[in-house]
C-alpha cells in the first residue's frame, strides 16, 4: 500500500509545482513600483505600473486609487519598444503622481491598482514629508545628482543655477546654442506635439569645443523635461543624430539628443523648464598647449497650453489628429456560412485608436479581431498604423454595405470638428438563411437594446478564471493527499 501512495504523491507534488510555476509566470510581466518615501511638499509620491509583453497590443488600462492625505497630481504614460531574439518586446510604464497635503509621517494603507481588470496589490507604508527646500539650499548629495570621477561636479549645470549665473555662462561668441523646442504651442487635449532637444554648431565655428559625459547629462535632462500629464511616444534616439541644416540662411550641424511626441491627457498647463548642457572648451596658450575650461549652454523655458475639445458625447474617448481609412475583403462575393476576411487600417498622428464593439445580428456573425499597432517616426511626428483583421460569417443572402458595422468617430484637428470614417465596401451574399443561437428574431437591428447595455460592466478576465480554476484544483489535491496519508486507515 505504501508503494501505491508514493506513486500517487509524485504526480500530486508535480501538479503543485506546475500550478505555482504557472502563476509566477503570469505575474512576472506586471510589476508595481513605489517611488521615494522621503519627499518634500514640492515632490510627488510616485506610483508606477510597468507592463511588459511580446508583440503589439493596446496600452493597458490602469485605475489608481485615492490615497488619504494625498491629492492626485497627474498621470503619465510611456511606451518603449525593443527587439529580443527577433521578437518585438513592448514596455508600458504608467505613472501616477500624488501630492502630499501636509507635512509629517503620513501613513499610506495597503491599496491595489486595477490593471486591465486585475488587482495589483501593494502593502501599506509610511511617507516622510518635510518642508520644501529653497533652490539655494538644495542638498548637493541628493540622490538625483549624478556622480562623476572629475573634480568638478555637473549637478549645477544640469539642474540649473539662478538665472543670472545661467545668462553669464552663455557665450554667444561661440556661434553655437542648445535648443528645446515644440512643434505646437496650443494643441488640443489628446493632440500630439513633438518636443526636440538638440545642439547646434555653426559651420564657420572656429572654437574648439566638445561634448562632456553626454551619456550621463542627457538622461538627467530628458528626465527633467518629461511632463507628468502626457502620454509619451519616444522616437527611440539612443545616440546623437547628426545632420546638416540651414537656419535663417546660415549652415549648422545639428546634434539631436532626444525627440518624443506627447499627447496631453487634460488641459493643465505643461511646463518645460530651462535645462543646461555642459561642454569642454580648449584654448591654446602662448606655449601651444591647450587649456581646458567649461562652457554651459542653456535653453529657454516655455509652456504648452492644451485646448479643451468641443462638447460631444464621446469627448473623453475619441482620438485626436488626422487619420486615413483603408479597407479590403479577401472576397467580395460569398455564400452563407462561409467565412470572409475583412482588413481595416486606420493610420494617423493620434493615439488610442479603438473601434466600437461590433455585435452579431441576423445578417452577420463577427469574431474578435486580430489587432496590430505599429508606431513609426515620420517627418517629425509619430505616425501609428492600427490594423484590424475580422473574420465574418454571413447568415443571410443579399447585397450589404458594411458601413452599418464599421465606422469610427474622431476629432479632426485640421477642420476642428468631429468626423466619422466609415466603410465603403459592399459584400454580396448568396445561399439559404442560417439561424444561430445568438441570431435575433427577424427584423431585429444590431442597435436593438443598446440603451440597456451596461457600458461599465467589465469583460471577463481569462487570466483570473485560470487562477481561480488552479486554486480549486489545488484544494482538491490537498484533500486527496490528506485522505491518502491518514494513519491507520482501513483498507
Amino acid at each position: 500500500m505504501k508503494v501505491k501512495n508514493y506513486y500517487i504523491n509524485i504526480p500530486i507534488f508535480f501538479c503543485f509545482f506546475l500550478c505555482f510555476t504557472t502563476k509566477a509566470q503570469q505575474n512576472s510581466d506586471v510589476s508595481l513600483v513605489i517611488g521615494d518615501k522621503n519627499i518634500t511638499l514640492e515632490d510627488p509620491l510616485i506610483v508606477t505600473v510597468v507592463v511588459k509583453f511580446v508583440g503589439d497590443a493596446p496600452a493597458p488600462e490602469c485605475v489608481f486609487p485615492k490615497l488619504p492625505n494625498f491629492k492626485d497630481r497627474g498621470k503619465s504614460k510611456q511606451t518603449a519598444r525593443s527587439f529580443v531574439s527577433g521578437q518585438s518586446v513592448t514596455t508600458c510604464t504608467i505613472t501616477q503622481n500624488y501630492a502630499a497635503q501636509k507635512e509629517g509621517n503620513l501613513k499610506v494603507p495597503a491599496f491595489s491598482v486595477m490593471v486591465n481588470g486585475s488587482e495589483l496589490k501593494a502593502e501599506g507604508f509610511t511617507v516622510k514629508v518635510s518642508k520644501a527646500i529653497s533652490p539655494d539650499k538644495k542638498d548637493p548629495n541628493n540622490q538625483d545628482t549624478p556622480l562623476f570621477k572629475e573634480k568638478e561636479d555637473f549637478t549645477d549645470f544640469i539642474e540649473g543655477k539662478n538665472e543670472e549665473e545661467e545668462l553669464q555662462n552663455i557665450n554667444t561668441k561661440e556661434d553655437a546654442f542648445l535648443s528645446l523646442s515644440s512643434s505646437k504651442s496650443n494643441p488640443y487635449v489628446g493632440e500630439g506635439f513633438t518636443v526636440t532637444l538638440a545642439f547646434y554648431v555653426a559651420k564657420n565655428n572656429a572654437a574648439d569645443i566638445q561634448f562632456d559625459h553626454n551619456e550621463v547629462q542627457i538622461p538627467v535632462i530628458t528626465k527633467k523635461i518629461k511632463p507628468e500629464n502626457c502620454w509619451e511616444e519616444s522616437f527611440g534616439i539612443e545616440e546623437a543624430k547628426v545632420a546638416d541644416i540651414t537656419l535663417k540662411g546660415k549652415n549648422y550641424t545639428q546634434y539631436k539628443f532626444y525627440q518624443a511626441t506627447f499627447y496631453p491627457l487634460n488641459n493643465k498647463a505643461i511646463l518645460f523648464p530651462s535645462v543646461n548642457l555642459r561642454l569642454l572648451k580648449f584654448t591654446p596658450d602662448k606655449n601651444g598647449k591647450k587649456n581646458t575650461s567649461f562652457i554651459s549652454f542653456t535653453t529657454r523655458p516655455f509652456t504648452i497650453k492644451a485646448k479643451e475639445l468641443p462638447s460631444h458625447p464621446l469627448k473623453h474617448e475619441v482620438s485626436v489628429g488626422q487619420f486615413s481609412w483603408r479597407e479590403s475583403l479577401d472576397k467580395y462575393k460569398v455564400s452563407t456560412g462561409k467565412s470572409v476576411q475583412y482588413k481595416l487600417q486606420i493610420t494617423g498622428d493620434g493615439y488610442n485608436v479603438k473601434l466600437p464593439q461590433i455585435k452579431n445580428d441576423s445578417i452577420f456573425d463577427f469574431f474578435t479581431p486580430k489587432i496590430d499597432v505599429r508606431p513609426e517616426p515620420q517627418n517629425g511626428k509619430i505616425i501609428t498604423t492600427n490594423s484590424f483583421t475580422f473574420q465574418i460569417i454571413p447568415k443571410r443572402a443579399g447585397n450589404f454595405v458594411l458601413n452599418k458595422y464599421f465606422q469610427w468617430i474622431y476629432f479632426n484637428t485640421q477642420t476642428a470638428r468631429y468626423d466619422t470614417l466609415k466603410s465603403n465596401i459592399a459584400l454580396g451574399v448568396t445561399g439559404q438563411t442560417i439561424q444561430t443561437a445568438d441570431t435575433p428574431t427577424e427584423g431585429a437591428s444590431v442597435y436593438d437594446g443598446l440603451e440597456n447595455v451596461d457600458s461599465s460592466e467589465e469583460q471577463s478576465n481569462i487570466t483570473k478564471l485560470l487562477k481561480d480554476e488552479a486554486n480549486i484544483l489545488i484544494v482538491i489535491m490537498l484533500i486527496g493527499m490528506i485522505y491518502i496519508l491518514l494513519p491507520n486507515r482501513k483498507k
